[in-house]
């Protein structure tokens, strides 16, 4: 780090292992660094709903579960697979489970973290962000052979990447501009362009269906609402009422969409009349809900089983 605050090199990963490493403190001398590894089990559950409500027809189901963290789903688009992050190999990397067959395979390897799969329209590629290479970027993994490729090469955060319907373009978050905005760009990186001015916030950038625009999170000003902003470079306008905001699933239909309220309960927004819904929360007040993701059919809803399990604090020594 330079006397103004600039970095003068790259990232380097300090740490591995299960858990998360938060609330990090350096020392005065600079020598020494102290930090809290959060322990968590994350597993990915589904639930049934009504196709044409999103309300559940029965109780959630588990569907991948390991002692480690098995986060953010993502349907494939013929719903036979589901792309998810994980650390259970000690990186977090990218895994694909067969729902046929009831097994799961590693996709992606190496440090770094790679996080958020989305998958192309073809089912062939997945979009992910990623700081394998000391940043954090937009990557493409190929579902067949593995192969990888960086499609941002910027000093910026680029994250949460979406393909477009026809599988040509990607938006995704970047702060590139000075805080995070929706952009998109060329599925091979080429011609980004910035799409909004007003902030971003949330987990999740939705293509319409029409793919003529994207939905996102906005801040708000202190009052976060959901919005939508054309490719044409017109203004954004508000969505009506979506309750949660940060984690939006669409239904296949583009009616309603699917969100979890303070970690703890899905609820289901129509956006063509009618006022939000509670769907299902569970009993055990200790149990998060995140990242629900609707199936391509309709019929359920995948999402995050999360249960913090207490954290440790550690110290690392010998920083140069």
């Amino acid at each position: 780090m330079s006397p103004d605050g600039r970095p003068s090199g790259g990232l380097q990963q300090l740490t591995t292992g299960a858990g998360q490493d938060v609330e990090a403190a350096v020392s005065a001398d600079g020598g020494r660094l102290a930090f809290a590894i959060l322990r968590q089990n994350a597993d990915l559950w589904k639930l049934p709903v009504d196709p044409g409500t999103g309300r559940s027809t029965g109780p959630p189901q588990e569907v991948v579960s390991t002692t480690r963290e098995d986060s953010r789903g993502s349907w494939s688009p013929d719903g036979a697979a589901i792309a998810f992050n994980s650390d259970r190999s000690g990186q977090m990397n990218l895994w694909l489970y067969s729902n046929r067959e009831s097994a799961s395979r590693q996709l992606t390897k190496g440090p770094g973290g790679d996080f958020q799969p989305a998958w192309s329209p073809d089912g062939k590629t997945i979009a992910f962000f990623s700081a394998r290479s000391g940043n954090a970027d937009i990557w493409m993994v190929d579902v067949v052979t593995g192969a990888l490729r960086q499609a941002t090469r910027t000093p910026s955060i680029d994250i949460n990447p979406a393909f477009s319907p026809d599988g040509r373009s990607i938006a995704f978050q970047s702060d590139r501009s000075g805080r995070l905005e929706v952009w998109v760009m060329n599925v091979d990186g080429s011609e980004p362009r910035q799409l909004t001015r007003v902030g971003v916030t949330g987990h999740f950038l939705r293509w319409t269906r029409d793919g003529r625009g994207v939905v996102f999170r906005c801040p708000g000003g202190g009052k976060p609402v959901s919005m939508q902003v054309p490719l044409d470079g017109a203004q954004p306008g508000p969505l009506p009422e979506v309750t949660g905001g940060s984690h939006m699933s669409f239904s296949p239909d583009g009616a309603s969409i699917m969100d979890v309220l303070a970690h703890k309960t899905l609820w289901v927004s129509p956006l063509r009349g009618g006022a939000p819904a509670r769907v299902f929360a569970f009993e055990d007040p200790e149990v998060r809900i995140d990242y629900p993701v609707w199936s391509p059919d309709g019929r359920w809803v995948l999402f995050d089983r999360f249960r913090p399990q207490g954290a440790a604090i550690w110290s690392l020594a010998g920083l140069e």
